[in-house]
């Protein structure tokens, strides 16, 4: 199965973009897999409404005040990395590594990176284990960075009360944990939607993502075809017995079993 995951700050049309990508290749039959990984999981936001309950934070949909405030109260603490991390962690088990060992495509609406940028946020210090951690999980994904400057970011986001140079900020924690997904990933593209129409923003995704899956497909194809080709010589070999001759045999038909299930 393979994994594709956008990321970017909010608003910068990662959702649009990933739904435009699904219709897509569901056109070509693909089996798709959709998952969401948002700011605050599991014991995480439970926290974070008790503390909305006893109004040590606003109850507010601005990420700009919610991570203000937990960074004033969790800033010099190690418990809250801690426990979103190991939240992270465990909402990845549960719902894209069951995923990832079955059949299809998982397409993923933010992902680990959004993670990363979240908690640089919150703590003074992000310890690099946590960030190193985080970032393999994009490991031969097919990633997609999608950013777009502060005044459009401003414009779509304006009911959450940000600000430009909170948004700055984000950029470059951003642009920098990109070029380390790049290392990492299958390819990396990044796509501003500060001026590049919406159709346009789409088509390219599409494109990109399309590459990546046709030549993993084609690979896959070429091996199969050259353990085959294997099994097909493997019949006319000169082996001492038949006993050697059939062990040749099941093995390469154990492999292009596992080939076909992968």
């Amino acid at each position: 199965m393979s994994l594709i995951i956008l990321f970017g700050p909010d608003g910068s049309g990662k959702t649009t973009l990933t739904r435009g990508l699904i219709r897509e290749l569901k056109k070509l039959n693909y089996n798709i897999v959709y998952i969401r990984m948002k700011s605050h999981h599991l014991a995480t936001y439970l926290v974070l409404r008790l503390l909305q309950k006893l109004k040590y934070i606003p109850e507010t949909s601005s990420p700009r005040i919610i991570d203000y405030n937990l960074r004033r109260i969790f800033g010099k603490s190690k418990m809250y990395l801690l426990l979103e991390f190991s939240s992270i962690m465990l909402w990845y088990l549960l719902f894209v590594k069951l995923r990832l060992s079955r059949n299809g495509i998982v397409v993923a609406d933010r992902f680990s990176p959004d993670s990363i940028a979240s908690l640089h946020t919150i703590s003074k210090s992000l310890p690099s284990i946590y960030r190193k951690i985080l970032l393999n999980l994009c490991r031969k994904s097919i990633a997609i960075y999608v950013r777009s400057e502060p005044h459009v970011l401003l414009s779509r986001k304006a009911e959450e009360n940000l600000s430009e140079m909170y948004l700055r900020y984000l950029l470059v924690l951003y642009d920098d944990i990109a070029r380390e997904v790049a290392l990492i990933a299958k390819g990396l593209l990044t796509i501003d939607t500060t001026s590049l129409p919406k159709s346009q923003s789409i088509r390219r995704v599409v494109k990109f993502t399309k590459r990546y899956l046709l030549s993993q497909c084609y690979s896959g194809k070429r091996t199969l075809s050259a353990l085959r080709r294997m099994n097909s010589e493997s019949h006319i070999l000169t082996c001492e017995g038949k006993e050697h001759q059939g062990i040749v045999n099941s093995f390469v038909q154990a492999i292009i079993m596992f080939n076909r299930c992968m």
